[in-house]
Order: structure tokens, then C-alpha cells, then sequence
């Protein structure tokens, strides 16, 4: 450790304004891979799926990628694959997905076909369950394989599979046009795949190559009867089978670079560098510390307590999180929480009074920051329950009953609800009560959500261990929600604002808020397609904790990590 150490302070007191440039090349690390092989379909069997997708597997091991795999998987494991795989991504990753199986196409979007589906409306796995982690990752480059252009017995609407838009460092392969589909091959390999295969395993071949080889060779071989569809080159820099490195080369390039993953005290977690991102340009010495205190042995500590020397004594300068054209009120005291009838949620008392909504820092969804002025409600104090859910469906006024995943009911909030569900069980209330429930609009949302507070998160500028469950929000992470109110609530008396369950709310998806409504009323607009999640969840990292984060879903599609609270009128 000692030469470690003596190289990190000499960068610290020489190079502190190029810490950017350092922070952004100790994320270039990550190689990920997620491999779904489904063959042994009772209705269509595909002989070469499962042998297939373990060559793939096991090409992509040899060459550094952690990999996800499954085989002959139903919904329920292809979705835990799926968020085991979307846990380690990280910033500028490199990341490969594989699937072979079956796919349909329906609602405008393919879906992958699980083993023994019993509806394909139902029981299928949207692609964009894989394409939306990657989207936020921001990966330095990805290839989606799509090995699914067969004809299937589900395939009720069209042929094929639909194109795919391109993405900013993501690219997406199908082995056929869209709408096209191609025979199976029976035992015999598949010509893409393996002609794939064959091009990322030459030592140092850029994938872009590697996949012009591999469309010429389809081509090639069908006498141009099949031709792979690309979306996008992905960046180049995705090298599936490295070039050999002398050891003491590559030994030396690692400690110049990125200290190895084995060496003790230093932290290689994708959050910590998300966590370091967020403070990296700050003057304020409390930030760093808050840093060293959750990464005490951090791959930048010694970065942060130079920092924290330098800028001790200095006054913090105001946070660009929101506008300081008005200063936020101080938060009153919570009132006593209430419920409207038995079995009924809690609800807390939201006071009146105007905020400043959004922020400057991340993304442009969630610009321009500007002021809201929020009539008083009532919120629930926690999300809606596994066991307040139940009761609507035993009663008849809410029709679906997620499956709690093996994690168990009760107490923990309901997931895998779409807007449609929640906006039914708020109606169901609002009948049973007489009052008028319904789901919070955005800025109500991330009025309650900020409690009087202006920073990215409801207790202060930087993320702080043990105060919401999420990816590296703590030590022992959770695969899924945790009963609500584990965590302290916010100056509101509100619990898990930030975490557990995604929460829906009222808007319609906007991409700014140039339009967005100022009176605290929700944004509607015709055939809206995209209605808002707050929040985040147990599944997503810091980043998307903060008050002013927000995401886009379609109100008619269930995800294992969504859920809600509800509002209602005084």
C-alpha cells in the first residue's frame, strides 16, 4: 500500500484541478455481459439456443466480462438476470446483452418470449427492460444481440421484430431486417451467431469490425437472402477478446491507471465513483468528508482529504442544484398522520407554499429550474402496501395481484403496478371513503419529496449511508423493497421518498419543463403515451435518488420495481 499511497497524494497536492479527467478514467473499468439462451419452448423448440448462448458465455468470460447467465429461463428469472445484470453497470462501461429465444412484437416494442408463456399480452419481457438500465448507465459502448427473428406461435400482429431507434452508445443487432424473419436452423449452429463469434474472438478486433465480418459473412453465406440489421455502430473501444499484455506491462499500466480490483482498502464500486461525480467540482469541505465517511479506504480518499485540507474554513458557496432566486421555508414541524377509514393508508398533512422545481445539474428533462406554488394536501406517508393493495383486490376494486417475488407481502409496498392500476386502486379509495383520492402530481410530488430543502437530496448535498434502500445507498444492499418505513423519514414525516419503490405519478411524460405548469397542478397532454416515476428504487444507484430525478414509463406496463403513494384533497 505504501507506493499506492504515495502516488495518490503526489496526484492530490500536484494535479487538483485535473481531478475531472482522473474521476472520469477510473470508471472506464466495468465489462459487463448478460446472456439469456431460451430453447427447450414445449409450442417451438430451438435446438441451438442453449449451446449457443454458452459459447457466448463463455467467449465473453475469456475475455473479462463479468457475466449474467441464464438458461431456459421463465419471466420471473430472465427479470431477476436482467436486474442482476443492470447492479453492475456502471458509468462508461463496456457491455454486451445476448439473447436467443423467441420474441414478439406487440404495443409498438418487442417483448421476449419466457418459457411456457401463458398469455403473450402478458407474460413476456419488454426489451426495453434491458435497453432502459443501459440508457441511464450512459455505457461507453454496448451491443444489444437480439437472436429472436423466428416465427413463433405468439406472434399475433406482424412479422418480426421492430426496428430499434438509434442511442448514444448503444447498439442494437438483429439478424434480420425488421419485420423479416429467418428459418431455424434445427442443430446445426446458427449462420449469425457463429459467424459473430467467430469475429469477436480475434485477439483485438474492435466490435465495430467484428461486426461488419460478421454481416458480410451472413450475407455472404445465404447469397444475400439474409441481411443483419444494425441500428448503430457502437463506439469503438468494445473489444470482446483482448490483445495479450507482457505482465509486467500490463501491472504497470494498472497502477498508473486504476489501482486492481484485489487490492486491499480500495473500493472498485461503480456507485462510489457515481457518488464521487456528484462532488468532484465542490469547494465545500463537508462534502468530502461525508465521502470519507462512506468510502473510508475509497479509491479516491486521498483526493478527498486533500480537498478537504484545501477547503476547510472556506464558506461552501450556494448549491446549483435549484435557483436561490427564493430561498426555501423552513420545514414545520410533521403533523400527526391520518386514515379515512380501516385498512385505509396513512396520510400525511402537506402545507402550502412555492419551491423552486428541478435542477441545473444533471439532465435536460429536468431543466429549466422554476418556481411552483403548491396548495396544501395530504400525501401518503408511506407507500402503498403489499397489504393495502390486497384489500382492494379482495374487495373488487383492484382486479391485478402482483406476485411479491419470494420477498414476501404485508408491509413492504406493492410493485409491479402500472399507472392504470394505481390510478384504479386511488378511485377505489376515493368510493370507499367519499373522499377524493388520487396520485400525486410532480411537483406536489417533489415538494413533499424536498420537505424545504434545496439540495440534491432531502438530507443534504451528497448521498449518506443508511438513509434510503438502494444500489450502494448502504452496506448490505436488498434485492428488492424492504417494508416501508425502515429508513428515517424526511422533515415532512415522510417515509422512502427516495427508494424502495419507484412511484408513479400524475404527469404526462414531458422532455423539459419550459411548459410545465406552475400552480401545482399536473401536466396533461393529448394521447399521452408516457406518464412520470418518482423516486427511484431498491434497483437504481444514488443518482437517481435525488429530489429533482425523474424517469418516463408507459402507463399501461408493469415493472417489478414500480409502485405509488397516494394523494388526496383536504
Amino acid at each position: 500500500m505504501g507506493w499506492l499511497r504515495s502516488i495518490v497524494v503526489a496526484l492530490a497536492l500536484q494535479a487538483l484541478s485535473s481531478l475531472p479527467a482522473l474521476a472520469q478514467q477510473a470508471g472506464e473499468g466495468a465489462r459487463v455481459a448478460l446472456v439469456i439462451a431460451n430453447g427447450s419452448y414445449p409450442e417451438a423448440q430451438i435446438a441451438n439456443a442453449v449451446p449457443q448462448g454458452r459459447a457466448v458465455a463463455e467467449t465473453l468470460r475469456a475475455g473479462g466480462f463479468d457475466v449474467v447467465a441464464v438458461e431456459n429461463a421463465s419471466r420471473a428469472q430472465m427479470r431477476d438476470a436482467i436486474a442482476a445484470f443492470a447492479g453492475k453497470l456502471g458509468p462508461r462501461a463496456q457491455a454486451v446483452v445476448f439473447y436467443s429465444g423467441h420474441a414478439v412484437q406487440q404495443r409498438s416494442r418487442n417483448f421476449l418470449v419466457p418459457l411456457q408463456p401463458q398469455n403473450a399480452e402478458r407474460d413476456t419481457v419488454d426489451l426495453d427492460e434491458i435497453v432502459d438500465p443501459l440508457i441511464v448507465a450512459r455505457p461507453a459502448s454496448a451491443l444489444v444481440f437480439i437472436d429472436a427473428s423466428r416465427d413463433n406461435p405468439w406472434q399475433a400482429r406482424g412479422k418480426g421484430l421492430l426496428p430499434l431507434e438509434p442511442m448514444e452508445g448503444i447498439a442494437v443487432l438483429l439478424p434480420a431486417a425488421p419485420g423479416r424473419t429467418v428459418a431455424d436452423s434445427g442443430p446445426r449452429p446458427n449462420r449469425a451467431v457463429e459467424a459473430w463469434l467467430k469475429a469477436v474472438r480475434t485477439p483485438g478486433l474492435d466490435m465495430v469490425a467484428a461486426l461488419k465480418q460478421m454481416r458480410d459473412a451472413v450475407s455472404r453465406d445465404s447469397r444475400r437472402s439474409q441481411q443483419a440489421w444494425l441500428s448503430a455502430d457502437p463506439p469503438k473501444g468494445l473489444v470482446v477478446t483482448p490483445l495479450a499484455r507482457p505482465a509486467a506491462a500490463a501491472a504497470q499500466t494498472d497502477r498508473a491507471v486504476i489501482p486492481p480490483s484485489d487490492t486491499p482498502g480500495i473500493a472498485t464500486d461503480a456507485y462510489e465513483l457515481a457518488f464521487w461525480e456528484s462532488i468532484r467540482s465542490s469547494e465545500n469541505a463537508a462534502e468530502y468528508r461525508a465521502y470519507l465517511e462512506a468510502y473510508p479506504g475509497g479509491r479516491f480518499a486521498a483526493l478527498a482529504r486533500a480537498r478537504e485540507q484545501l477547503y476547510r474554513g472556506k464558506a461552501a458557496p450556494p448549491t446549483a442544484t435549484a435557483s436561490t432566486a427564493v430561498p426555501p421555508a423552513p420545514a414545520p414541524a410533521p403533523a400527526a398522520p391520518q386514515r379515512d377509514c380501516a385498512g385505509c393508508p396513512e396520510l400525511t398533512a402537506i402545507p402550502a407554499g412555492t419551491f423552486q422545481m428541478g435542477s441545473n445539474d444533471l439532465y435536460e428533462f429536468e431543466k429549466p429550474v422554476h418556481p411552483v406554488t403548491i396548495r396544501a394536501f395530504l400525501l401518503g406517508t408511506r407507500e402503498i402496501t403489499f397489504e393495502e393493495w390486497d384489500l382492494c383486490v379482495d374487495q373488487g376494486g383492484c382486479s391485478y395481484r402482483p406476485d411479491d417475488r419470494g420477498l414476501g407481502r404485508g408491509k413492504r409496498p406493492v410493485t409491479d403496478i402500472h399507472w392504470n392500476d394505481a390510478s384504479a386502486y386511488a378511485a377505489w379509495l376515493s368510493a370507499r371513503t367519499g373522499k377524493r383520492y388520487r396520485l400525486p402530481t410532480e411537483s406536489e410530488w417533489e415538494y413533499a419529496a424536498r420537505a424545504g430543502t434545496a439540495t440534491a437530496y432531502p438530507w443534504g448535498q451528497t448521498m449518506t449511508r443508511d438513509r434510503a434502500n438502494c444500489l450502494g445507498c448502504n452496506d448490505q444492499p436488498q434485492r428488492g423493497a424492504v417494508p416501508a418505513g425502515q429508513f428515517p423519514p424526511n422533515a415532512f414525516g415522510l417515509y422512502d421518498m427516495a427508494g424502495n419503490a419507484a412511484e408513479w405519478v400524475a404527469d404526462c411524460w414531458s422532455e423539459n419543463y419550459r411548459n410545465a405548469p406552475r400552480d401545482g397542478s399536473a401536466y396533461n397532454a393529448p394521447n399521452c403515451r408516457e406518464r412520470v416515476l418518482r423516486g427511484g428504487s431498491f434497483n437504481n444507484d444514488p443518482r437517481y435518488l435525488r429530489s429533482a430525478a425523474r424517469f418516463k414509463y408507459e402507463p399501461d406496463v408493469r415493472f417489478y420495481t414500480n409502485g405509488f403513494r397516494v394523494a388526496r384533497d383536504p
